[in-house]
This record gives C-alpha cells, structure tokens and sequence, in this order.
C-alpha cells in the first residue's frame, strides 16, 4: 500500500498561497543581481525582451544553485546576461530585416 506524505503546517501554507521570493532564498547578494539582471530587457524590449529575461532569469537562477567556484559562477552569470542582450539585438535586427 503507498503511504501518503506527512503534511504539516508549511506544507499546506503552500498551497494556497505561494512564495514568490522562494527561489531567490539563500543566494548571495551578487547572485540575486546578476539573475534578475537580464530583467531590464523586459522593461526596454517588450515582448520579445520578455521572453529574453525570462530565459536569462531561469538559467541565472540554475547557475546560482550548481555547485560551482565563485570565480566560475560569477562568469557563466554574466556570459548569460551578454547572451540575453545579444540574442534580443540579433532577434529584433532580424525582424527588422524582414520588414524593410
């Protein structure tokens, strides 16, 4: 027979209403700059810079809990932010492109 899991007061508290900073606990300072950095794309790109932040915020966010150096993290964080920047200017130059 398959046994049901133990729920106790913090278990059932997350199911009505979620924490919305939970996956920024426990991070450093500098972490939690460099993953909500690519966020700014959002703000100055719209749609397309949304989807950009998006993708840059998550893999920020899984950069920041591997169990890497901090030299090696705080450059694979900003190689991210770079990318997310890039790949917005290359993704708007190209639709640009298309309709001219």
């Amino acid at each position: 027979m398959q046994q049901l899991p133990e729920l106790d007061k913090h278990s059932l508290s997350g199911l009505g209403n979620p924490d919305r900073w939970a996956k920024f606990r426990g991070l450093t300072w500098w972490q939690t700059v460099l993953s909500v950095a690519p966020m700014l794309l959002m703000v100055l790109g719209g749609a397309i810079g949304g989807v950009m932040a998006t993708l840059g915020l998550f893999a920020n966010l899984s950069i920041a809990r591997k169990p890497l150096g901090t030299p090696v993290k705080l450059l694979a964080m900003l190689g991210v932010v770079f990318a997310s920047c890039l790949s917005y200017i290359l993704v708007v130059g190209y639709i640009r492109h298309l309709f001219q």
